[in-house]
């Protein structure tokens, strides 16, 4: 989960919590408001009863008679009872009947209970209002409010998550970024200074680190392609020495054509190992143009032309299964190479007289594929992955050290600079898949 969303879900979810809290808060706090202001309008009530009492003691009756035709609240006035001290001002809520002939369901009501003085008579005045219409202005002052509330956090989630997003967007960018590098060939402008204190600290050790990766690569291609240049010279120097000591085999000993035989055979393994690094690394320093017109099923018949003599020797069966023909636009020879490696890495390790099935078409995922697929030991399972490496041979793999585990090397670096991908897998049977992902 991207951290946007999670800490847009987390202030969501703590948003929620403090609405309940705050709901559960408001509820007490507008009942006690909504039962204060009862308690006030009863006690203003039991005042202007007192002073109409004072200025008409006579409209006792009356009052008595009036008080319980009130919609919401109703007025009850008796004698004090003998021997009982003063009532204070009591405030209770009851559960009572008012029109029993009307109704047998109890409501709620607001109660005072309160002495009342009439011509020095004292009377117990009990003044009755109604709750429910109290309460019904409390939860829709409650309702309200929540309702207000959580609107207010449908909007706080929706601003959050566009702040959350401009404010975020150059992590995004710096993630996308890295997600792209593959190799360090592929290392190109700095990440740029943020706004964020946190991000800019970012960017800049990702500039440190990936600038550093990409010197240290740059002096390795430059000593790989310097040495191997290097080498070329002494290495040809003594190849013609060789040459030129067995071109007179009548002065010297069996055991001295030998060892002159075995350095110039070395010396050829040095020569082809030169080369393929220098080819790496010319594909890796983007030395080629990649504009040429490319038909793959040419590359592959070419590829056989070029390998006819060793499929012979090896009696091998080639089995070419061209579903549609590939067209593209690349560099040639350096496509060329990629596909002769793979087919003469399946020749190599084919048995004599195995078949060999070179599939021209369309992947599983409908991408352009060319596969070669062989007879030979298969890959171990845990070098399956690593083939594709330099100078990674695996046992059953190794052709009396002749090969100088660069072949698949530069198939890879091929197809890296191409943007295809390559891959190997074993065959159910015996063998094993090597395949261009076009």
């Amino acid at each position: 989960m991207k951290l946007n969303n999670k800490i847009l879900i987390s202030n969501v979810l703590l948003s929620f919590f403090m609405l309940i809290v705050t709901g559960f808060g408001m509820y007490y706090v507008v009942n006690s408001t909504i039962y204060d202001e009862l308690d006030f309008h009863l006690m203003q009530h039991k005042t202007d009863i007192q002073k109409q009492l004072s200025e008409q003691p006579e409209s006792l009756d009356e009052i008595q008679r009036l008080g319980g035709l009130g919609s919401y609240e109703w007025v009850e006035i008796s004698p004090f009872p003998n021997n009982t001290s003063s009532i204070k001002n009591t405030f209770t809520t009851i559960d009572t009947v008012r029109y029993a002939e009307v109704s047998q369901l109890p409501e709620a009501y607001r109660k005072l209970t309160t002495t009342l003085t009439v011509n020095n008579e004292p009377f117990v005045l009990e003044i009755y209002e109604e709750v429910a219409a109290w309460e019904k202005i409390s939860m829709t002052i409650l309702l309200s409010v929540l309702a207000a509330l959580f609107i207010w956090v449908i909007l706080l989630y929706v601003v959050n998550q566009y702040v959350f997003g401009r404010i975020l967007s150059p992590f995004y960018s710096t993630v996308d970024r890295l997600e792209q590098i593959s190799s360090p060939t592929q290392v190109g402008e700095p990440f740029p200074e943020a706004n964020t204190y946190e991000i800019k600290v970012l960017n800049g050790a990702l500039n440190n680190m990936l600038g550093q990766i990409k010197s240290s690569f740059e002096d390795q291609k430059k000593f790989i392609q310097n040495a191997s240049h290097e080498l070329l010279t002494p290495l040809s120097i003594i190849r013609q020495k060789a040459e030129k000591i067995l071109s007179d085999p009548e002065n010297l000993e069996r055991k001295d054509i030998e060892r002159v035989h075995e350095i110039q055979q070395t010396a050829v393994r040095l020569t082809r190992l030169s080369n393929a690094l220098l080819l790496i690394s010319r594909v890796e320093n983007k030395q080629f143009s990649l504009d040429d017109d490319i038909h793959i099923s040419g590359i592959v018949e070419k590829a056989l032309n070029e390998l006819h003599d060793f499929i012979d020797l090896k009696k091998l069966k080639i089995h070419f299964d061209k579903r549609e023909e590939i067209g593209l636009s690349g560099n040639r020879e350096l496509v060329h190479s990629a596909v002769y490696n793979i087919i003469q890495n399946a020749i190599k390790f084919s048995p004599d007289g195995g078949n060999i099935l070179i599939f021209m078409g369309r992947d599983p995922s409908n991408a352009s594929v060319l596969s070669v697929r062989d007879e030979g030991p298969g890959i171990p399972d845990h070098l399956i992955d690593e083939v594709f490496n330099r100078f990674k041979k695996g046992h059953k793999m190794n052709d009396s050290g002749n090969s100088p585990g660069l072949g698949l090397s530069i198939v890879q670096s091929v197809c890296e600079l191409h943007g295809f991908r390559c891959t190997a897998s074993n065959n159910e049977g015996k063998g094993v898949t090597f395949s261009i992902h076009f």
